[in-house]
Parts: structure tokens; sequence; C-alpha cells
């Protein structure tokens, strides 16, 4: 009977689920070595872009070691690893997705506030000065604010997860909008432009190029 050393091992996908369950980092590696191929392939097919399918394999296999202790063996191995894959791919779209409308969402205030189109905010990149002015704002507003404001849930949630009242919620909006304002429209700060230019040129592209 050959005896499995570090050099030559070679286990099942049952053997290699029990190895990883107890933290062998060797079992991990053949896992790897086994099915990252076959997973990048399919998420390459997926995403038709190099760098992402990479960047996804990674969060894969760094899923499959944070979760080895839950790790199942009653089914083929490979079954599973696509399945999280999916599911990782899956999860990149709605964070890409909630990124844009977030964006939008600031666009949408920044013009409310300033009184511009929001063309012109956009060329402008007002929104950098109005992520600084939302930022220096108490922490209980700023929460509120950026809930209500960029994630676009209504009082009534925000009330639930905060667990306070919705006249205390449109009190906060009102004084955060005023603070805002008063930063925004200060004859003193200069626009900053190059920030949010790259990271809405970033996002449109992302969007663009997986829609």
């Amino acid at each position: 009977m050959r005896v499995k050393t570090v050099e030559n091992m070679r286990w099942s996908d049952e053997e290699l689920i029990s190895h990883i369950r107890a933290g062998n980092r060797n079992a991990f590696e053949q896992l790897y070595r086994d099915h990252s191929g076959g997973i990048y392939c399919n998420l390459r097919k997926l995403t038709r872009d190099d760098d992402l399918a990479k960047e996804l394999l990674q969060d894969v296999f760094i899923k499959v070691w944070e979760k080895k202790a839950v790790l199942r063996s009653d089914k083929p191995f490979r079954f599973y690893l696509f399945g999280m894959a999916r599911n990782t791919l899956t999860d990149f779209y709605r964070k890409v997705k909630r990124d844009k409308q977030m964006l939008q969402n600031l666009q949408l205030l920044a013009s409310e506030i300033t009184h511009q189109p929001i063309e012109s905010i956009v060329t402008g990149a007002e929104e950098e000065l109005l992520l600084q002015a939302v930022d220096s704002l108490p922490p209980q507003r700023k929460k509120v604010f950026v809930l209500c404001k960029l994630e676009g849930k209504s009082y009534e949630e925000v009330s639930k997860l905060l667990g306070i009242s919705t006249s205390t919620i449109g009190d906060h909006i009102v004084k955060g909008i005023k603070s805002i304002k008063n930063q925004l429209l200060s004859p003193d700060r200069v626009l900053l432009v190059l920030g949010i230019s790259m990271v809405i040129s970033f996002v449109e592209y992302v969007w663009q190029k997986i829609f």
C-alpha cells in the first residue's frame, strides 16, 4: 500500500474535505490544483473578462477555506464549488447594481441641494464634496442620511432598522440637508473633480461590460 507523504499525497474528494475541515493546507492546495481550472473556465465564460474571472476565483476558494468547518461530503465536491462560484458571481452583480444605484442617488441629492442639472453634477464632480459633507455629519444623523438618501430606504424601514421614530428620522434629514447645503455652497470650498470622476467612469465601465 502506498503511503501518502507530503510530496506524493493524492486524496479523494471525501478525504480532501475531511483534511480541509481539520485545517490541512496541503489538502486545500490539492483542492485548488484539482478544481481551480474548471471553476476559472466557467467564470471566464460567464463574465467574458479574464481579470474579473481570476478575482472571483480567488473569492471562491477564500470562502471555501473560511467555511471549511461546515463543508459537506454527501455529493461530488465540484458541484459544491460550481454552486459557490455562481453565488459569488451573483453577489458581485448585486454589488455592482447597488453601487450604481447609490451613485445615482448621490447625483440626485447633489442636484437637489445645488439646484444644478444632474449632467453638470457629473461633469463637475460635486459628488466628492457632497460625500465629504455627509461624512462630517454626527454619527446617528450620518447613518440616517445614508440609509434614506443614498440607499433609498423608506422612513419606515430605517425606523425599524435603527429603532427610532419616523419623525426623528425626518428631523435628522432636514438638519442633515441644511448642514450639507451650507458646506456644499460655501464660497471657500473647492470642488474635487478627479476622485469621483474616476469612480463614476469605473462603475459605468464595469456596468456596460457586464450588462
